[in-house]
């Protein structure tokens, strides 16, 4: 995966300009809205419209 311009904070939903990427992955960041600094906790655009996605697909799947 390329550099992305931004990763979103999964605590807040701030976008975060500011953080290392190195071999498809963050290796650090650190969200200047809530604090979070839990790489795994920041994802990007494209992660975040896949995990919606799916939250909405669970979510037909739910109703009666």
């Amino acid at each position: 995966m390329a550099h992305p311009e931004y990763l979103i904070c999964l605590e807040c939903e701030t976008p975060v300009y500011v953080f290392e990427w190195k071999d498809g992955h963050v290796r650090d960041v650190v969200c200047p809205m809530c604090g979070n600094e839990d790489p795994a906790s920041f994802a990007t655009e494209e992660e975040l419209e896949e995990m919606d996605s799916e939250a909405a697909a669970e979510d037909e799947g739910f109703e009666e």
